[in-house]
């Protein structure tokens, strides 16, 4: 990281920072596709996933997901997933797109939330080692929903000295204001905050935009062309964060 001064909060995003579905989603596509017959390779689709994540982000950042009419968002969602199987070179109608995207989201329907994720293993000690030293941490999450229920049973919620959502503040990072809802109520300075989370088109351009410095986490070694900062766990941010 190019600046030098210290750090006083550390903001983390939730999904593939702090939890991750398990197993992994392009794991449990492999599944849905092997239900319409598709046979896949799981690496291909991780790598494809980067480019239906772009997708989501622009659109979503765009205009809300959240906000639009129900049919719309299926809309959406399907051509989420037609864009993710095209980029693996599968095939990638709207047809198949649907049956396998239906396939995917049903065992979604069957058990809670929190209970498709696994909380991260470097997570908690690397909140709990910036929180030892004098560092405050919260979250910013593009959530469309309350995230409370994920935090308090991951039990990071106490660790945070605040938790924000789109979902709650109406904005969408990269939007700045979906940052300095996080910032502006803990009384500090952009430049003295630092931003870490997987995405580079929301978490580290919207940080970047706002004046906090940003660290991407890359956890699967997808973004070797990223142009800033990154690191493979929360454990090495924590140690970037403290050496400084």
């Amino acid at each position: 990281m190019s600046r030098s001064g210290p750090i006083r909060l550390v903001t983390f995003d939730l999904y593939d920072t702090l939890i991750e579905l398990h197993p992994p989603r392009w794991e449990r596509l492999v599944q849905a596709l092997a239900g319409e017959g598709i046979a896949a390779d799981p690496m291909r689709l991780r790598e494809a996933d980067r480019i239906a994540e772009d997708y989501y982000t622009v659109e979503n950042g765009a205009r809300p997901i959240r906000d639009r009419a129900a049919a719309e968002r299926i809309a959406f969602r399907v051509e989420h997933m037609r864009r993710w199987l095209a980029a693996a070179g599968l095939p990638a109608d709207e047809a198949t797109a649907r049956r396998v995207r239906a396939r995917y989201v049903s065992e979604f329907e069957e058990m809670p939330d929190h209970h498709h994720y696994r909380l991260f293993d470097d997570a908690m000690p690397a909140l709990l080692k910036l929180r030892a030293a004098g560092i405050r941490t919260a979250l910013i999450s593009n959530a469309d929903t309350d995230v409370t229920v994920i935090a308090l049973h991951f039990a990071f919620a106490e660790r945070m000295d605040l938790i924000v959502t789109s979902a709650l503040v109406g904005y969408e990072k990269p939007d700045p204001r979906t940052f300095h809802a996080a910032l502006d109520p803990l009384g500090v300075a952009p430049a003295a905050a630092l931003h870490v989370g997987d995405q580079p088109k929301s978490d580290i351009a919207g940080a970047r935009g706002v004046g906090m410095e940003a660290v991407l986490i890359d956890r699967y070694d997808r973004f070797a062309d990223h142009d800033g900062p990154r690191v493979s766990s929360l454990t090495e941010l924590a140690d970037l964060v403290l050496a400084r």
